[in-house]
């Protein structure tokens, strides 16, 4: 059986490459069955109950989303099961206002699924009533919402013969309408957010030259290198709750390889390591890794947290102030914990506790909550996904 799951700690982001049979913008296609439990809709009666946790749990055939209270996370809420083909997964986001669910997923029908395989994008209502958006997109990269939960922003790739052909980024509204914002054909390239006032998208374009930072107006306008990010690879961009950063984590080569935080001004283009000089470990590590730091992840107030490898194996998640102090969340020497997100209360963080002293020996993972000094999990199942936290 073949999982897609973004399941690696320090890896190479997806490039999709390979044979790709798209449709044509506006074609016909099928969505697969979409099932909400409950009438009215379980979606619907969450809603203003207070926060919750969305994930979705992998099945071989079908995902199902469902709704954890942070306080007790054996009060589950079962919002819908999502067709899909066998053995590859949904990619999901929860909207802004926690009321609706975008998501790719390959149809069940896929005669040869596969990573770079034709998906669907589609729209799950509060209701249950599912909007399909297209049939020709990437499976793997999830949806980006604009911040009036109006449209999506998801990628396709065409690939050429022998190349990785062009890359799309297309904007698609809950109303139907279909633009594409910019191709490329010199890179791949990869949505990352929206500014608050949603007039231009952020994204990151990957080539031999390593990383840059471009915006884009949502007509399709003003396309602006912001910042080459690194001659390697960058990846898990964070666009911060104002808007006014961006936090990322770079892979660094030589002796002593590393991968270390970063944050960027937007407004300058200036950037800075995340964690001050100050606050490094000191001594050799026995892990042959420099420093490991990765998956930021910003709190409502605008905190920054990272996942922060030990000299001697282990990561914890770590908060980092504005001066670049370092405060341990979790404490590990066996295992790492990877942020995924903060609840908007900023009481519980969502983690990914992998099995393994070093990226290099990542087994077993789990999705845990970890609030007040305890943890819970999430679910048994490793194949879980965070699609968003009700507000």
């Amino acid at each position: 059986m073949i999982i897609v799951r973004a399941l690696t700690v320090i890896a190479k982001p997806v490039i999709v490459t390979g044979a790709l049979a798209a449709t044509a913008a506006g074609g016909w296609f099928a969505i697969d069955s979409v099932r909400p439990h409950d009438a009215p809709s379980a979606f619907q009666q969450i809603q203003g109950h207070g926060q919750r946790l969305l994930v979705s749990e992998f099945g071989d055939s079908a995902d199902t989303i469902v709704a954890l209270d942070p306080n007790d996370v054996s009060a589950r809420t079962t919002i819908a099961t999502i067709d899909h083909a066998p053995g590859y997964g949904i990619f999901a986001t929860l909207s802004p206002d926690g009321k609706a669910i975008a998501y790719t997923a390959l149809p069940s029908d896929t005669t040869k699924p596969g990573p770079d395989a034709p998906a669907n994008a589609a729209i799950v209502s509060v209701s249950g009533d599912v909007t399909p958006l297209a049939g020709d997109v990437d499976l793997l990269i999830a949806p980006i919402w604009s911040p009036d939960n109006s449209s999506i922003v998801v990628r396709k790739n065409t690939p050429a013969a022998d190349a990785a052909g062009s890359f799309e980024l297309l904007l698609l509204g809950r109303d139907g309408s279909r633009a594409t914002l910019t191709t490329w054909t010199t890179a791949s390239v990869f949505p990352i957010a929206f500014a608050p006032d949603g007039a231009k998208l952020y994204f990151a374009a990957l080539n031999n030259t390593g990383t840059d930072l471009y915006s884009i107006a949502t007509d399709g306008a003003a396309e602006t290198k912001i910042a080459h990010l690194s001659d390697q690879i960058a990846r898990d961009w964070r666009l911060s709750p104002d808007g006014a950063t961006l936090a990322y984590s770079v892979a660094e080569g030589g002796r002593a390889p590393a991968v270390i935080a970063k944050t960027l001004n937007l407004s300058t283009g200036a950037a800075s390591d995340a964690v001050a000089s100050a606050s490094l470990q000191s001594g050799p590590p026995s892990t042959g890794i420099a420093r490991g730091e990765l998956n930021p992840t910003w709190k409502a107030d605008g905190k920054l947290t990272i996942a922060s490898l030990n000299l001697d194996g282990g990561a914890n998640a770590t908060s980092i102030d504005v001066a670049g102090g370092a405060t341990a969340i979790t404490a590990n020497n066996d295992r790492i914990d990877l942020p995924l997100g903060w609840s908007p209360d900023g009481k519980s963080l969502a983690v990914r506790a992998v099995d393994g002293k070093m990226p290099s020996e990542a087994s077993a993972s789990h999705v845990e909550l970890v609030h007040d000094g305890a943890r819970d999990r999430v679910s048994e199942s490793a194949d879980v996904q965070i699609v968003g936290w009700l507000p």
